[in-house]
């Protein structure tokens, strides 16, 4: 299932051009370990991008709870689809955190990761997540090519 937004295209005080992608995130596959010595959960888990992204994507990552419940991770993902015309593939840094059942994720497209149509992205970004409201996150990326 595809949305058909409007494509969004930015211009910063360079005048150079940046387009906005958004859209949703479904979680279709979970492999977590917990290391009881240290209180590190290694996640691995597979998504699907729909939106003005198109994509699967796998993403591992490295979490902590401290006690109260609230937690703070790391990690890369590697998408492969596409954004509009542009078709291949690329990684994000995600950290964030997630608080009181939300997820809240700032994203930066690792410089050089780009392959196919990709090459040469860059931009950042930011996910949500409502843990106790279904399996969708929301996703806005900034993004634009060297």
């Amino acid at each position: 299932m595809s949305v058909n937004l409007p494509k969004i295209i930015l211009l910063n005080r360079l005048g150079e051009s940046k387009m906005l992608a958004c859209g949703t995130i479904k979680l279709f596959g979970l492999d977590e370990k917990l290391d009881i010595n240290t209180g590190l959960r290694r996640s691995k888990l597979s998504h699907l991008y729909l939106g003005d992204i198109e994509a699967e994507s796998r993403f591992e990552c490295l979490a902590f709870a401290g006690a109260s419940g609230n937690s703070n991770f790391v990690g890369l993902e590697y998408l492969s689809g596409r954004i509009g015309d542009r078709v291949g593939g690329f990684i994000l840094q995600h950290i964030g955190s997630v608080k009181s059942g939300l997820s809240v994720s700032t994203l930066n497209v690792i410089s050089g990761s780009g392959t196919g149509d990709f090459a040469g992205i860059k931009g950042h970004g930011r996910t949500t997540w409502n843990m106790s409201g279904g399996d969708a996150s929301q996703v806005l990326l900034e993004y634009s090519f060297e």
